[in-house]
């Protein structure tokens, strides 16, 4: 692990395959050309790649030379890698080692296939007066030329196939190791090269690289430091290195100062940037300027990109392209590195790229707000395509796209719309945090709110709540009252989910006063209810009676009968803890038939009833009403509720005498509420410790 050239504890020597030549890959005497670069002083890891590339070269049995490709974005350690392993493989190829810099990335731009066989021929002993001006004959000497003479060739930084092909050695026992920050497809499939992609360092790496540079004791002073520098450079050899110059070049400068350099974002490219070498900057700058003018868009566009990884979709509407163009554009940056394919269609940024790609549009603020708006409401448009995953509990407020989405977004079953609400959340509530910090309280609002069917289905709690905060200050921005009704409530029921009674309380008093205030009915139906169900879960049953009392009046003077419906649910639950049973099932009963066309709520009245029910010793009509409520539950993706129903069941064995099946019903149930943070968690683990 970090030794120049891989001892063998770290690599076995490879085996040689079968049709190369063990005579010649084997003799000692030297007699050829020695061109390959020095392994960088400080190479650190890569064990683990070295000791693959071997194990491809023993495997290899083609019949040509074997062609081994180490693809991975700039800085990333290709060069390193290839001289390492060339280094390695010296002794087997005495009649010469060939290195060439192809410029596939560089300002002088690439080097022209016949400047390359000139110098390989000229170092295998071509004179100079013998070589001939055009390049197919240049070509087809060399072939001559290296016909008998295994040969280790490296092939550094090619910008295509098209530069690897006319400097294949002819020999089969020849090794060439090519460097690119492309995939080269068509080197892979026509000259079965074998590719290995490099990955940034670990942390662990990291910090090795920065102590084998600066030194260990220095590293060791400041040990907390060093470790915040390693993960601010993203594992990139590039950085580390650069860091490392500066501070070998400044002996006396503490680590903290780059550390906090590095902290500031807007400076974190500049501070990794030397005269003495290539900077990360300029190494993505040598990626970029070869981009097309719509792959490089669309680069820029993403590096606004509010959360941590994308799909095609969002990445076609950043620059109003269709999805078919976005995606040839994506696998385009993800060929020069710029881009990190994560399979699946999903996509994301080494953090200094991010970084690189955000600052081509600094200064352009126009462009920023296009790209921004455009990513947001994609998210908003999709989003949106999940409400009927639940019932809507108010009337909506309407969204004005400024740039709609040309592509329908629709979910073929419930299970795949609450999928890809769950695959984008992070980047739902990353769109709702940068609408509001780029002050679209409108946008921000219309986000937190369609995320609704996940924060229901799903719970996460802190996330829900979070969201409904910054909704709370989206709506007070916007100056829409009854939107700051409604996250308020949202906001009390997150705080109610995890127990945090007095904020909910104070949620939802504000959530109906705000509404009182709009005149919005709905919502303060929905305030109210809250108030209830906080009082109900508190164990205040004579408060929560009269809380879902008003709430059934409010919900029958607006002629809602969802509402009722909902209104009923909870006091016929809030009746079974108070002893009221043969009320509860009337309230119950009436709920289920109400709501009738909603499966999620009529399967909740159903749970209900089924523990109403149970109280009265009613077990068969008890399970008649539970077992369907099960399923639908499960078909709903709500764990929560499908808890709920666990506990009821257990509550009927208990009842009728089987602890053993009530032990295990409690024991699926409870890991449910822990998982989700539910206060109910404390009441079934004391039960389950009293059976």
């Amino acid at each position: 692990m970090g030794s120049p050239i891989p001892g063998e504890s770290e690599v076995g020597t490879a085996r040689v395959p079968r049709q190369r030549s063990a005579v010649r890959l084997t003799r000692q005497e030297s007699s050829g050309p020695r061109q390959l670069p020095p392994v960088p002083a400080h190479f650190t890891n890569r064990a683990a790649e070295l000791e693959v590339l071997e194990k491809l070269l023993a495997q290899d049995d083609a019949d040509g030379p074997a062609v081994h490709l180490i693809s991975g974005q700039g800085g990333i350690g290709k060069t390193a890698l290839a001289a390492a392993w060339g280094r390695h493989l010296g002794d087997r190829f005495p009649d010469g080692h060939l290195w060439a810099d192809l410029g596939g990335f560089s300002t002088n731009g690439p080097l022209t296939a016949s400047e390359a066989l000139g110098r390989f021929l000229r170092a295998l002993g071509v004179p100079p007066e013998g070589l001939p001006a055009d390049v197919e004959e240049l070509t087809a000497l060399y072939r001559t030329t290296t016909a008998e003479r295994p040969l280790l060739v490296l092939l550094d930084n090619a910008g295509s196939t098209e530069q690897v092909l006319p400097l294949l050695p002819s020999c089969g026992d020849s090794v060439v190791i090519v460097t690119s920050r492309r995939r080269l497809g068509r080197l892979q499939t026509e000259h079965r090269a074998k590719l290995i992609e490099l990955a940034p360092f670990g942390s662990a790496h990291s910090a090795e690289l920065l102590g084998r540079a600066v030194g260990t004791q220095r590293i060791g002073a400041e040990a907390g430091q060093a470790q915040a520098i390693a993960e601010l450079c993203g594992g990139l050899p590039i950085a580390l290195t650069t860091i490392s110059a500066k501070l070998a070049g400044r002996p006396k400068m503490s680590l903290a100062k780059i550390a906090t350099e590095l902290g500031k974002e807007y400076r974190r490219l500049a501070t990794l940037s030397t005269k003495e070498a290539q900077s990360v900057e300029a190494s993505f700058n040598l990626s970029y300027d070869e981009l097309p003018s719509d792959a490089a868009a669309l680069y820029a566009a993403l590096g606004l990109h509010p959360g941590p990884d994308f799909g095609v979709g969002v990445a076609a509407a950043s620059i109003a392209v269709r999805e078919e163009v976005a995606d040839d554009l994506l696998d385009q940056l993800v060929d020069v590195g710029l881009l990190i394919d994560r399979g699946d269609d999903r996509y994301t940024f080494h953090d200094l790229a991010r970084l690189h790609a955000k600052e081509k549009t600094a200064g352009n603020e126009y462009d920023r707000d296009i790209a921004v708006r455009r990513m947001l409401e994609w998210y908003l448009f999709a989003a949106s395509a999940t409400a009927d995953l639940t019932t809507p509990d108010q009337d909506g407020i309407p969204y004005r796209y400024e740039y709609r989405p040309s592509t329908p977004t629709s979910f073929d079953t419930r299970e795949e719309a609450l999928a890809w609400l769950e695959l984008e959340r992070e980047n739902l509530i990353a769109a709702v945090e940068t609408a509001h910090d780029w002050q679209l309280p409108e946008l921000g609002w219309q986000l937190a709110a369609a995320m609704w069917p996940l924060f229901l289905l799903r719970k996460h709690y802190p996330d829900f709540l979070r969201v409904s905060e910054i909704g709370v200050r989206c709506a007070v921005a916007w100056g829409n009252v009854s939107a700051e009704a409604l996250m308020r409530n949202r906001g009390g029921a997150a705080c109610r989910g995890t127990g945090r009674y007095d904020d909910a309380v104070r949620h939802y008093l504000a959530g109906r006063d705000a509404a009182r205030t709009a005149g919005n009915h709905v919502v303060e139906i929905r305030s109210v209810e809250g108030l209830g169900l906080v009082a109900l879960q508190q164990g205040r049953l004579d408060e929560a009676i009269e809380w879902f009392t008003e709430d059934h009046l409010l919900s029958e003077r607006q002629d809602r009968p969802h509402d009722v419906g909902l209104a009923l649910i909870n006091l016929g639950a809030t009746r079974v803890r108070a002893g009221q049973a043969e009320a509860a099932i009337a309230d119950l009963t009436r709920a289920r038939d109400v709501l009738a066309g909603d499966d999620y709520n009529v399967a909740r009245a159903r749970i209900e009833l089924g523990r109403a029910l149970t109280v009265t010793g009613d077990f068969p009509a008890a399970r008649a009403e539970l077992e369907p409520a099960r399923a639908t539950m499960k078909a709903s993706g709500s764990r929560f509720e499908v808890a709920r129903t666990l506990l009821a069941f257990g509550e009927i064995a208990e009842a009728d005498g089987d602890r053993e099946e009530a032990r295990l019903l409690y024991d699926q149930a409870l890991p449910i509420f822990v998982g989700l943070g539910r206060p109910e968690a404390d009441a079934l683990r004391t039960r389950l410790e009293q059976l």
